[in-house]
Parts: C-alpha cells; structure tokens; sequence
C-alpha cells in the first residue's frame, strides 16, 4: 500500500501506508511525516514488533524521541548497560532522551506505535 499525501498549501495530511522497510534497528518502520513531506525539525512514523521479537541495542544521537503505544505492549531496556526497564503498555506516552541506549522487547501480543522524533528523517546508531 502506498503513503496518500494530501495538501493544502502548507498543512500535510499522509494516509495509510502498509510496512515501507525494517530499520537497521530491527522493527518494521512505516514513515509519514519527514524531510520528505517538508518537515525541517522531525519526523514521525508509525513501528512495530511481532509477538516476543526485540530490536537490537541502538540510540538516536541527536533526536529526542516520543512514542505513543497505540497497541499491545513491551519492555524498555535503556541506560549504557540496559538496566533500567519498563514495562510499557497501550496507552503509555514514552520520552527517550537523545544519546540514550535502549532496546524493545515486544510483549505477547506484539507492539504497535507512533514515534516521533526530534530530526527530520530515521536515524537509528546501532550499537551490538
């Protein structure tokens, strides 16, 4: 399924889209609101993880992160040795400071939510 982007002057609306690819991260990424799309300070996307899978250790150097869970639920492991974790249900709004470590972990019925960042395209740093 394709992005549907509809504007009137300079508000953009993006409509549904089905999985665009799976970030170096490891978690199906969906992007809407980006470069691409005229922001010039975030970008928000729409994530997912199947039942039990995790993302690998990774940060986002300079970019704050948001995340609505709009589905399911999941552990977050964060910090330089991953000891602080959360778990993380629908519903949660999630803040990740920029530079900091963290690893997803899906729960029994998998994960689904809106990330926004504070840079304008998906840049993930992979750290395993």
């Amino acid at each position: 399924m394709s992005v549907q982007v509809r504007s009137t002057g300079r508000a953009v609306v993006v409509g549904a889209a089905g999985v665009d690819y799976v970030g170096h991260q490891g978690i199906n990424i969906s992007p809407r609101i980006s470069a691409a799309s005229g922001a010039e300070r975030l970008c928000a996307f729409y994530v997912w993880l199947e039942p039990g899978a995790e993302t690998v250790t990774h940060h986002h150097t300079d970019e704050e992160t948001v995340v609505l869970v709009l589905k399911g639920s999941n552990e977050l492991l964060s910090g330089d040795d991953l000891t602080d974790r959360l778990q993380v249900s629908s519903g949660d709004l999630v803040f990740i400071p920029a530079g900091c470590p963290h690893k997803v972990v899906a729960g029994p019925e998998g994960a689904y939510a809106l990330e926004v960042r504070s840079g304008n395209a998906e840049n993930s740093v992979v750290m395993e």
